[in-house]
């Protein structure tokens, strides 16, 4: 067969499922557009099973054929990837129906839109906190759910996208030169996220931090400044006795203390 005429074939093709389409979604009755919407959902034709939906809503009474009809309707905006308003329609569908065999996948959903909405690592992450929430709701309520192990998946991958937020805002801090800010985010990191990776990096500019923030001080408040360098120095060659850090944090407490030495000699 030729080009062309493989190319002929599937424009009549189109044009008379197409007509068919039309036909149904202008005259068919109500098994007829379910039937319809099912067979272009199926075949991930979100956008034409959403308009032969929209006519179903509120036509059948309230069960089976009802429930199935709004289930459907909410994933096919999460299919065109409009998770905002799938999330909305899952959430009204759960109320809605609170005993439908549709239910628990549908709770699930609603975190997943959660999830869908999120933001990369590098962008505000106030929908990634709430997205953790959804997941964690749902786990809570469905423990023995099939989508238990994925909902734990997604909040891990949440939890690695605030951890890389957490240091990255800190990272940014101490390039600037902007040594107390880069000390307090290091130092909120590890309270918030207590299993952030590479921890004894983040504890490391801790240390560092501190100490450069001390030398960047008026002379006046470099004792003060220094003597938090060398508690945690102290803190950190406590915690960790081995890894390439754990000489420049020896170096950092010596200096400090010796510079702490001077500055009590010196009179005011």
């Amino acid at each position: 067969m030729s080009a062309r005429l493989i190319i002929f074939t599937l424009l009549c093709f189109s044009l008379t499922t197409g007509c068919e389409y039309q036909k149904v979604l202008k005259k068919g009755t109500l098994e007829q557009k379910l039937e319809t919407a099912r067979k272009y959902y199926n075949k991930g034709d979100y956008a034409r099973a959403q308009i032969m939906l929209e006519q179903l809503i509120g036509k059948f009474s309230r069960g089976g054929d009802a429930e199935e009809v709004y289930f459907l309707y909410s994933y096919t905006h999460f299919g065109m990837n409009d998770y905002a308003l799938a999330g909305y329609h899952f959430q009204n569908f759960a109320e809605r129906y609170p005993q439908s065999k549709y239910h628990e996948q549908a709770a699930f959903m609603i975190a997943r839109c959660e999830f869908e909405k999120t933001l990369v690592a590098e962008l505000d992450q106030t929908n990634t906190k709430k997205a953790i929430e959804a997941i964690q709701l749902f786990i809570n309520r469905y423990p023995k759910s099939s989508s238990v192990e994925t909902g734990n998946k997604l909040i891990d991958e949440l939890r690695a996208r605030l951890h890389e937020k957490a240091f990255n805002t800190a990272m940014l801090y101490y390039n600037m030169e902007s040594y107390l800010s880069a000390y307090t985010s290091f130092k909120n990191a590890t309270i918030d996220f207590p299993d952030i990776p590479n921890k004894e990096l983040v504890d490391f500019y801790i240390v560092k931090s501190a100490y450069l923030y001390a030398k960047q001080s008026v002379k006046t408040l470099q004792e003060d400044r220094f003597g938090t360098a060398v508690e945690e120095a102290k803190e950190y060659l406590t915690i960790y006795t081995d890894n390439k850090y754990v000489k420049e944090v020896k170096q950092i407490q010596s200096d400090s203390e010796e510079r702490i030495v001077k500055l009590q000699a010196t009179p005011n």
